[in-house]
């Protein structure tokens, strides 16, 4: 059995997930605890359609450069958490906070919600709905990965909506896509650098999550759940959240 637990750097391991996964995604301890190997492949599959240099064969010369290191930045990431996945030091690692284990029984009633019962434990903490629903053991690890996929691939690309509402040109989006003296996700870099405000990218955002459905409509859209059953887990999300919003803040 591993026991160094230096053999993967935890900041490493954070630094990949962002790659793979997007920072929206919260990700923590907990969030490499639970990563299974079927996330990963599915989220570098996702990952390999945006960025493989083969889909830019027609761009300039820089363009294509630039998919190609970013595949590559996608390849690494997907081979570090490959061989995390399959570990043993992941195995010696504890979740902070996950306490019970259960799976939804969607033919249970009302009054056996789990919930209700002091043997059941949720983080205590704010979760965010894939993670409640995680926790809750009413979808998998697998399952919530994939809804974050399909909820991120709805999301326009802020530099796209830049260029289309006049805010940057081509040669800005290209410029900010290259550059390497400020790291950060793009809306930061235009910022640093001058080409938006905090403002514009503000806005840029909130229509991009506008643009998005509800992350639980995955799994009515995949016969998971039914629309009856998302509100009511929707409705013990906020009050659950409810008991640490003043702690979040």
């Amino acid at each position: 059995m591993v026991t160094d637990m230096s053999l993967f750097a935890e900041s490493e391991l954070l630094d990949a997930c962002r790659v793979l996964f997007g920072t929206e995604v919260q990700l923590n301890r907990d969030f490499l605890f639970y990563m299974q190997p079927g996330g990963v492949k599915s989220a570098f599959r996702q990952k390999a359609k945006q960025m493989h240099p083969d889909m830019h064969t027609a761009a300039p010369a820089d363009v294509y450069e630039r998919q190609t290191e970013l595949f590559r930045d996608v390849n690494e990431a997907y081979k570090l958490l490959d061989r995390f996945t399959a570990s043993e030091q992941k195995r010696l690692w504890t979740p902070a906070d996950r306490e019970t284990s259960f799976r939804y029984n969607p033919h249970q009633s009302a009054s056996e919600d789990p919930e209700e019962h002091e043997e059941f434990a949720l983080p205590k903490r704010y979760l965010e709905a894939g993670l409640y629903l995680y926790h809750r053991g009413v979808i998998t690890y697998a399952e919530m990965i994939e809804a974050l996929v399909w909820q991120r691939r709805q999301r326009p690309v802020i530099g796209d909506l830049a260029r289309r509402w006049g805010w940057l040109g081509d040669a800005d989006v290209d410029a900010l896509n290259r550059q390497r003296t400020f790291r950060g996700r793009f809306g930061a870099r235009a910022v640093h650098h001058g080409y938006l405000t905090p403002f514009q990218v503000q806005v840029l955002l909130r229509y991009q999550q506008r643009c998005q459905q509800p992350f639980a409509q995955y799994f009515v859209e995949q016969g998971l759940l039914s629309a009856a059953e998302v509100e009511h887990f929707m409705r013990q999300q906020a009050r659950h959240n409810f008991k640490f919003s003043k702690r979040k803040r």
